[in-house]
């Protein structure tokens, strides 16, 4: 009977444990404070569910490249704690990071994140294990040092590396 589990083990659980660790799974958050911003980024609104959130940056990135923007990291601010907020009244703002004199016409927006100083996440990991590596990272640090979530949080996804950005 144990003969039949290595195969299993090597066939099965060996390959997810392997893409797990490819895409970060077992990497930790870094912390620091930090003095962040400020940011100029054009944006399109999400209302509801994020998980369409990376649908949403596709079409931001395809519209800037349309209309000639050029475009920097990935940025995403979200307005509603999830924990807190009814699944469909989340709201986001998904876009790009983009020079201050940029121009854009709808329905691209152009919002801005004044300079401030932030608990500052980073984890290395794949767009769709990132967030909630650093989400649970910065929620445990917070209730460590009974501070509240402070909104709307900033991310910036660039070279496989989430930033969350939460104003103390």
């Amino acid at each position: 009977m144990k003969k039949h589990w290595i195969p299993f083990l090597l066939a099965f659980v060996l390959p997810l444990i392997l893409v797990f660790w490819w895409w970060g799974g077992f990497n930790q958050a870094s912390f620091e404070i930090a003095q962040r911003g400020p940011y100029h980024y054009a944006y399109m609104a999400q209302k509801g569910d994020y998980y369409k959130l990376p649908e949403k940056q596709q079409e931001v990135l395809t519209r800037l490249q349309q209309q000639g923007v050029q475009a920097g990291a990935a940025v995403t601010l979200l307005l509603n704690d999830p924990r807190t907020t009814p699944k469909r009244d989340w709201s986001a703002q998904v876009g790009y990071l983009v020079d201050a004199g940029a121009q854009v016409s709808d329905p691209l927006a152009i919002g801005s994140v004044p300079a401030r100083k932030v608990v500052l996440v980073k984890v290395k990991a794949q767009p769709l294990l990132a967030p909630g590596k650093a989400y649970s990272a910065l929620l445990e640090y917070l209730d460590e040092r009974h501070m509240k979530l402070n909104l709307p949080t900033v991310e910036l996804y660039q070279d496989g590396v989430l930033t969350l950005e939460a104003t103390q």
